[in-house]
């Protein structure tokens, strides 16, 4: 790996180095074959970002950008490349820019606040200057970034973070009407006043930022509730002979109310019984199939998963599996 980076120079204050150098409603180009004249472009466009290549892998790219009052559009076509914003370049280049990076051509991993997605075209996703971030553009690429100010757009920093490296998607409902609108955005040159731009602009990024929060909902339980379910049911697994394995066994190791386990297991469309039940038949199942415990009684298994009785066991297991335990076992020998 190469990097292509340029010295740093001390900023003081927040700095946006789109807002300082473009004008109301200016138009920019840049295109450079030479690597270390497009690092400076970016670090200079951006706040400083790092650019990283393949060594044996040529370097180079081009830039369109517009200013739409608040609102900035960069077009770039870029050969394969990275690039990175890291933490102690967000520290001496402070920035409050996020963007709505939209790929056109090509495709792009998007990596922020411990998540990542891929981008195709069409395909867009959110990212937030004030924190690092990387893109990694493995093939040549073209795509559109858009660039407010975080007041401007009227999300809060813990918003922003919950929105970043969420990909939308173009071929789904909110990218079959957003992707168009912020391509449009981009090409429009006339036909509309400079106000009704604007006006426009701002329509559209309370749109995104109105999908946004819709795709990072804090109930979306792959998000915010995922970890905390998660380490529930490692713990499940690991005490599954536990005859007192209920809620408020869980509720009183995790520090919680018992309502409050409930609530986690219904948002990820369980209970805290079934997926008790379900986890100690999996495991069963598995002893019943193991060699090391072929001799082993069905009782004997039952009890260790922690099963009050035969009975109750033969009945879950019949009913999950279709046939009981012993003729489960008979038939995979």
């Amino acid at each position: 790996m190469t990097r292509i980076t340029r010295a740093a120079k001390p900023i003081a204050g927040t700095w946006s180095p789109m807002r300082e150098a473009a004008a109301r409603s200016a138009v920019g180009t840049v295109e450079t074959q030479n690597p270390r004249e497009w690092a400076d472009v970016m670090w200079d466009v951006y706040g400083g970002l790092e650019v990283v290549t393949q060594s044996e892998q040529p370097c180079a790219g081009a830039m369109v950008r517009r200013s739409i009052d608040r609102l900035h559009t960069l077009e770039l076509r870029l050969t394969p490349q990275t690039h990175r914003r890291t933490a102690s370049m967000v520290e001496s280049h402070p920035s409050d820019d996020v963007f709505v990076a939209m790929i056109t051509e090509g495709q792009a991993l998007v990596v922020q606040d411990g998540r990542s997605c891929t981008l195709g075209p069409g395909d867009f996703a959110f990212v937030e200057s004030s924190r690092p971030y990387s893109a990694i553009y493995e093939t040549s690429s073209r795509l559109i970034d858009f660039a407010w100010p975080r007041h401007a757009i009227g999300l809060s920093e813990s918003e922003c973070q919950s929105v970043t490296a969420r990909a939308f998607r173009a071929a789904s409902p909110l990218g079959r009407w957003l992707s168009p609108a912020l391509i449009g955005l981009h090409q429009m040159d006339e036909g509309v006043s400079q106000a009704g731009v604007v006006r426009i602009a701002d329509g559209i990024s309370d749109l995104l930022v109105t999908a946004a929060l819709e795709l990072a909902s804090p109930d979306d339980p792959t998000d915010r509730w995922r970890p905390q379910y998660d380490q529930m049911i490692k713990f499940i697994e690991r005490n599954l002979d536990e005859t007192e394995l209920t809620a408020d066994f869980l509720a009183e190791n995790f520090f919680m109310s018992t309502r409050s386990v409930h609530r986690l297991f219904a948002k990820f469309d369980t209970t805290v019984a079934s997926a008790i039940r379900d986890m100690r038949l999996e495991e069963a199942r598995r002893m019943m199939l193991s060699h090391s415990h072929r001799t082993k009684s069905v009782s004997f298994i039952a009890s260790h998963c922690g099963f009050s009785s035969l009975q109750v066991f033969s009945r879950a297991f019949t009913t999950k599996y279709g046939v009981g335990p012993k003729q489960y076992r008979d038939s995979h020998q």
